[in-house]
This record gives structure tokens, sequence and C-alpha cells, in this order.
């Protein structure tokens, strides 16, 4: 039975501490700020494993169905760099996933420097890690598909058992360098950015980086998904290839495209040449993450153990300030112990941050699929359209779905313990602190940069009509999302899977589209009209009003707060009827 504690008493010396901190590393990759697979970390993995296997078996059938009558002429390379194309996606998705530990973080080097364990080891470990980590999605991920793959091509080229070998291997060995080559290419941008910027800088902006990958990944991710059965850009590979283009020798997929044909014995000069840019990317990127770690170590751990110094003067203002918003919109203590909690919360929580970013550029990848849609129907950037009207109902859609979503996960379960013993009679000043945290936190920021963006466009005056109209609407959801809550933000224990949604996503998709579409199709009715908005935003004040005296005179007198979710019970007892 393989054992690490037996390979640790054959080893000794360097190999022993590589081991050990490689063993340390690959598990720190489930445990890290975005995804915690701590508890039935085995069962997780093997479940979204599947789910990847599944999806790409069924992409490769999708592509590939063609070659079950029609005879692979050489022309399977567009479908094999359609797959691979998609495999780096999935890998870039992940690496994003494990953006804080690509690097050894504060706590690998608070618990690990003490110890004589070598700074090259450490590395050396850390990249072996990263390697058995790509590999071990990778082997899942192409599970099904390189069975698809054997079902359709090897057969126009030969029956024997050696080719179909030698075809594995290719598969394998293609697909597995296009993984690691995406992967430690966002490693590598991870350690450029935090060797030349500094830990301090490189914190800021992280969260807005990693939001800016995920808006791209989601947005190729639809257009890939949207396009399965025949994309343009790929169908059209063919005339680039006879017309030498440069594109496919910048087009990465392409390398590795070019190293499976290579491998299976294909002598065009065009993919003998792109198997050496896959060769040398295999090679250059691993190493230059390794490299850029070595060197840029000292100034990041540096930079992590710096104290953020501020001046007086700074201090001052800033309790002035401070003091100032809460005797204006935070006069009930309770409501002030929220609001600071669940804004301190988000911005020091990395866990919160990301899980409302990808929401957020969810949404704007959906607004970007929108617009590209429309393009045709949109005359010009200062044309009121329905399409300009909806960006910023989806983006407060997913905004405060996401955050309805983050505050049920808790950041410090047992800081619950305060709220238990302090907890007043009169309820409603807990979800009044909660609901003004999320319109000073997120929804009055939003419409802010949305009002700057539209008044660019339409000038300010339709802006503000505009951006008033938008926010009326999200206060309206809020209201609605957080009709029934019982929790307080960030500190209440959390079931996962109670929202169900593989059983309500139907309805979830019809509130979308009634909430971003519908609406925008009133407003621009009424927006030529300052009259028809002004009634159409009192009628909305006056629910909002009405769900709030309901909440406040019915359902906040009578409701409990729920520190501890009780799981659903497994066994369902029948009572014997006399």
């Amino acid at each position: 039975m393989f054992s690490y504690e037996k390979i640790y008493k054959l080893t000794r010396g360097d190999v022993k501490q590589i081991l050990i901190l490689v063993r340390h590393f690959f598990q720190r990759l489930f445990i890290n700020d975005v995804v915690f697979f701590e508890e039935q970390m085995k069962e997780k993995v093997i479940a979204i494993l599947a789910i990847l296997a599944a999806f790409t078996a069924y992409l490769s059938h999708m592509l590939l169905s063609k070659y079950a009558w029609i005879p692979d002429e050489g022309t399977s390379w567009v479908e094999k760099c359609h797959v691979i194309f998609f495999i780096m996606i999935i890998t870039g998705f992940i690496a994003i996933l494990e953006w804080d530990v690509i690097f050894p973080d504060s706590r690998d080097f608070s618990n690990l420097l003490p110890f004589p364990v070598k700074i090259r080891n450490l590395f050396i470990a850390k990249l072996a890690s990263l390697c058995l980590f790509i590999f071990l999605f990778f082997l899942g991920i192409n599970s099904l598909s390189t069975l698809v793959f054997l079902l359709y091509l090897p057969q126009w080229q030969s029956s024997s058992l050696l080719f179909i070998l030698r075809f594995v291997l290719a598969h394998l060995t293609s697909f597995l360098a296009a993984g690691i080559f995406i992967f430690f290419v966002l490693g590598l941008l991870i350690g450029i950015l935090t060797s030349f910027l500094g830990y301090k800088i490189f914190s800021r902006i992280s969260v807005f980086l990693r939001s800016l990958l995920i808006i791209v990944f989601v947005s190729i991710m639809v257009f890939f998904s949207a396009g399965t059965t025949g994309i343009p850009a790929l169908s059209s590979f063919y005339l680039l290839k006879e017309n030498n283009s440069l594109f496919l020798y910048l087009f990465p997929p392409m390398w590795f495209t070019g190293l499976y044909e290579n491998l299976l014995g294909n002598n065009d000069p065009m993919f003998s040449a792109l198997s050496i840019f896959a060769v040398l990317a295999l090679v250059v990127t691993p190493l230059a993450f390794y490299l850029t770690g070595i060197l840029g170590y000292r100034r990041y751990l540096i930079k992590m153990q710096e104290a953020k110094k501020r001046t007086a003067h700074f201090i001052r203002l800033k309790k002035f300030l401070l003091n100032l918003f809460n005797s204006i919109f935070l006069r009930n203590h309770i409501q002030r112990a929220v609001f600071h909690f669940f804004g301190k919360t988000l911005r020091r929580s990395m866990l919160h941050k990301m899980g409302i970013a990808s929401y957020v550029a969810t949404s704007v990848a959906i607004i970007l699929i929108i617009l590209i849609s429309n393009a045709i129907s949109i005359r010009s950037l200062s044309d009121v359209n329905k399409t300009f009207l909806s960006i910023p109902l989806v983006l407060s859609f997913f905004l405060l779905i996401g955050t309805r979503t983050i505050v049920n996960i808790p950041s410090a379960n047992e800081a619950n313990w305060i709220f238990k013993l302090t907890e007043g009679t009169d309820k409603k000043n807990y979800f009044s602190g909660l609901k003004k945290g999320i319109f000073f936190f997120m929804l009055l920021p939003l419409f802010v940069l949305l009002f700057l963006f539209y008044s660019f466009l339409w000038g300010w005056q339709l802006a503000f009509y505009h951006c008033l109209f938008g926010m009326i609407i999200s206060l309206l959801l809020m209201e609605v999302l957080f009709i029934n809550y019982r929790k307080i933000p960030f500190v209440c224990s959390y079931l996962p899977g109670k929202a169900k949604l593989h059983l309500y996503w139907i309805i979830y998709i019809i509130c979308f589209l009634i909430y971003a579409f519908l609406m925008s199709s009133v407003e621009y009715k009424i927006l030529n009209s300052p009259l028809s908005l002004f009634i159409f935003y009192g009628v909305v004040l006056v629910i909002i009003v009405g769900l709030k005296v309901s909440q406040n005179h019915f359902i906040y007198k009578k409701l409990e707060i729920l520190y501890e979710e009780k799981p659903e019970p497994v066994m369902v007892t029948l009572i014997p009827y006399d």
C-alpha cells in the first residue's frame, strides 16, 4: 500500500525535505482563501473532476462524431485545437482559483522559515506540487475524452495496437503540455507582478486582476460553448493554414496541436514548427516560474511583513469622517455594529471578495456578449437603446444575488457569540445595518461609476434619470431578496446546497430576464417623459416602503436570528397510524 511515511524512511537529506514539502504544498492547494476542501476533500475533488470529464467528453463527441462516417484526411487537427483550447480555459480557471497559493504565502513563510529549509528546496517542492496538482486534474478532465478520441480518429490511420498506443501517448502528452503551459503562465504573471510591484500594491490589485481574468475566461467560455458545433474562427483555420498565417504561430493552442500532429508522425512543416514552439513553451514557463520565485521571494517576504504606516493627521481625519457618517446614517448602535462588521469582513476576506468578484465578472461577461450580439442594432455609443439601458440592471442583479449568497458563508463562525450575548429585542436594526452596508459598500459605488460612464455618453441629466431608475429597482430587489433573512452576515453557520439551484435554476433565469430586460423595456418607453419617470419612481418607492413596514411590524417582531443551521433529517420517520 502506498505510504508517504515509508518513502520518508527510505530517503534522507534534501530529497526527504523536498518530499515532505511537496506533500505540504499539495495539500495546501486544496485549502486556500477561495476554495476550501479540507472536509470531504476526496469526494469534492472527484465530483468536480467527474463534471469536467463529462463535459469535455461531450464536447469531444460533438466535434468528432462526423468522423464516424467521414474519413479523417488530415483535417481533425482543427477539432483537436478546439478541445485543447477548452482544456487551456479550464486549466486557467483552476489557476485563478489557486491564485493565492501558487507561490508560497505568508503562512508558508511564517511556518517554514524558522526550520532549516533551503529556499531552493522550497521552490523545487512548490514546482513539483503544482505539476502533481495539474497532472491530477488533467487525468480527471481527459479520462473520458481520450476514449472519445480513440473511438473516432485512429481507425482512419491504422488499426494496429502500437499505433493506438502511440495515439494515446500523443494525445495525453500534448494536452498535458497545454495545461502546464497556461497554468504556469498565470503563475508567472503573479510572480512578476509581486516582484516588481511588491506585495502591498499587488495585494490591492489582486482581486481586480483576478476579476478581469475571470471576465476574459467566462466570455471565451460562453462564446466557445455557444459555437461548439462550428465556431467560425476555428473553421476558418484551414484557410489560415493554407496562407501560412502568422496568427497560427501566435495562437498558443495551435502550438500544442502542432505537437499532437508531430507526435503522430505528421511531417507538415507548419506542425513541425509549431511543435518546437510547444516544447519551448513547456520548458521556458516552468523554468521562468521557478526563477521568478527564487529571485523575488525576499522582497515578497519583506513586503508581506511590512506594517501599514499612516500619519496621525490621516487617522484623525478618517476618525472625524467616520463619526460624522455614523451620526447621520447609523444612529443605532446595533446598526453600526452590523454595518461595520459587514464592511470590514468584506474588505479583509479574500474568500468573500472573490465570491462577489466572480458574480460581477459573470455579469460583465454577459454584458459583453449582449453588446457583441446586438452590435448591428446599436447605431452609436450615444444612442439610447434597450441594450445600454439593461447594463446597470444586469450588474446590480448579479451583485445582489452574489451578496445574498456570500453573507451566508461564515468568515469567523465562532464570532457569533458576541451577537448572541448582546442580542436585543428589536431585530430590525440587525437587518437594517446589513442593508445599509449593501447600499453604501456595493450599490452606491456601482451607480456612481455608472453615472460617470453614462454622463460621458448621454450627458449628466439623462444619466442621472437612468441611474436613479436602476438604483430604485435595485433597492426593490434587495428588499425582496432579504425579506425573510434571519442571519447576522458572515458569522452564522452555513449548510451548502440549501439554495437548491438544481431545482430552481429555471425560476432564477426567468427572474433575471424579467428584472434586466423587462425593466429596461419599461425604462425605454418612459425615459422621454420625466413625469412618467417620477410616477414610476413613486410607485416603486411606495412598494419598498410597504415591504419595510410589513417587515418591521410583522416579520421582525416574530423572527428569531438563526445562528446555527441544522441539517435536514436524512431519514423520515413514519408515524404509526392508529
